[in-house]
């Protein structure tokens, strides 16, 4: 196994992950824009929020499952593709029900993120790299939030709130386009018992 390559694995999935967390969060940061443009009310804006969380949590046990069967690499990218063309469409929206079902729906992309990676990396690290690896990773949850809290503010107060959406799936597909290059799908268990990882 080629020992600089699975460090860019890493690479290339915290990239991923960071777009997960930033479109996940962007939403939250143009609230007041919602508020005032479309006249939602603090229930109104608690459901949109929420929408995500209840199909990503319920989903999570069926992505585990998925992601044992299925190969991680066109989850992961597939996902991301998926889930970049809905935060695209969240720009498009114009009524409160289409708000949730693009949550929604973005909830469900994403809940086959981490299954999937998780257990990719695994297969690219063993014990003397894996918790390395998978800190690195997770710190991409943490700039990705901070990334889409700020930089959706920063597009709604200067060239409106749905640009930040657009912004986002763009880069986001972009991203997952070039990584189907790159990202190679590894052989499951391939480290176990490895003593020199």
């Amino acid at each position: 196994m080629n020992r600089h390559y699975k460090w860019q694995v890493v690479g290339m999935l915290w990239m991923v992950c960071c777009f997960n967390y930033a479109d996940r969060q962007t939403i939250f940061s143009v609230f007041p824009k919602l508020q005032s443009e479309f006249g939602f009310d603090a229930v109104q804006l608690g459901l949109i929020g929420s929408a995500f969380m209840w199909i990503y949590a319920f989903g999570a046990p069926f992505a585990g499952f998925i992601g044992d069967h299925l190969p991680r690499k066109r989850l992961i990218l597939g996902g991301c593709l998926f889930w970049s063309a809905v935060t695209g469409l969240t720009g498009l929206c114009l009524k409160f029900w289409q708000f949730m079902t693009v949550r929604a729906l973005e909830g469900f992309g994403e809940t086959f993120y981490f299954p999937a990676s998780l257990s990719l990396m695994s297969d690219y690290h063993g014990p003397r790299t894996r918790s390395r690896a998978l800190a690195i990773h997770q710190s991409s949850v943490y700039v990705g939030t901070i990334l889409g809290s700020w930089l959706g503010a920063w597009f709604a107060e200067r060239h409106g709130w749905r640009m930040a959406f657009y912004a986002f799936g763009a880069v986001g597909a972009g991203l997952a386009l070039v990584l189907f290059r790159f990202l190679r799908e590894p052989v499951r268990g391939a480290v176990e018992g490895a003593a020199g990882d």
